[in-house]
């Protein structure tokens, strides 16, 4: 049986990104980075995680309310909710490794079960299994945004926090976050794609990351390898998009004054 197109052209782009993926572990094996511009919002949790192991006051992270494998019409973005995830693991590996207490907050259930072993095994390839304590990842709430950001507030207010690291699926409930760290004069970094959260995050703290930011943060937190070779790749793939939307932009143009055959979408 012979493949669709639509088929045949999903497994192209596959091993496409698999072979780029590949190229860019073995770049980052070589010693061979592309030099980044910086992010300073992540330097803020860098020295939370110094303060905390000399304190012993908790950084708070949260991917936020939003859900994994989310459908249309649902609050919150998959995308969204696994950079949260993957940043959350990098910010507890690092925390393992320093000896400061953290405390991982989510509203969603299934989220949470993912955030609970995203931070176990941050603890174990740490080698600081014995540290991790299953009682500071906590779920507040069940898919209701704002429950769950009364639920952080509430967090704010009874436990020591050194800084707060927000950054995945919100809305406007980062409003009541946001406001109450505000108030606290709580650090916080906090990191969205929606055009919901980000003005409500740039008017809460200076330390904010801006759309895409918050999927290259994993990288920045960590030298691992597969995580830099992941950046590399998504970068990789974004300048492929941009080049097809601005070829089909011009090709759209140029297609009728030279009779040339029309695209399928132009």
């Amino acid at each position: 049986m012979i493949a669709s197109p639509q088929v045949m052209i999903i497994v192209l782009v596959t091993l496409v990104i698999v072979a780029m993926t590949w190229l860019h572990h073995a770049r980052v094996l070589a010693g061979r980075l592309p030099e980044r511009r910086p992010l300073p919002a992540l330097d803020i949790v860098r020295s939370a995680l110094g303060r905390g192991a000399e304190t012993g006051r908790s950084l708070h992270v949260s991917p936020g309310s939003g859900q994994i494998g989310a459908g249309n019409g649902t609050r919150g973005s998959t995308a969204e909710t696994l950079a949260g995830l993957m940043v959350a693991s990098r910010v507890a590996e690092e925390a393992a490794l320093n000896g400061a207490p953290i405390l991982v907050s989510s509203g969603d259930a299934i989220s949470h079960l993912s955030l609970r072993g995203a931070v176990r095994q941050a603890y174990q390839l740490a080698g600081q299994t014995q540290d991790y304590d299953s009682g500071r990842v906590q779920l507040l709430s069940h898919q209701d945004a704002l429950a769950y950001a009364a639920g952080v507030t509430t967090l704010y207010g009874r436990q020591q926090i050194e800084a707060s690291v927000l950054v995945g699926s919100f809305g406007q409930e980062f409003l009541l976050i946001g406001e109450d760290g505000a108030q606290r004069d709580l650090p916080q970094v906090a990191g969205a794609t929606s055009s919901a959260a980000l003005p409500l995050m740039l008017l809460s703290t200076p330390s904010a990351l801006i759309g895409e930011e918050i999927f290259a943060a994993e990288a920045y937190l960590a030298s691992d390898p597969v995580a830099q070779s992941r950046l590399m790749t998504q970068d990789g793939l974004r300048t492929v998009v941009i080049i097809l939307i601005i070829g089909g932009f011009v090709y759209g143009l140029i297609q009728p004054s030279l009779g040339l055959p029309p695209l399928a979408g132009l």
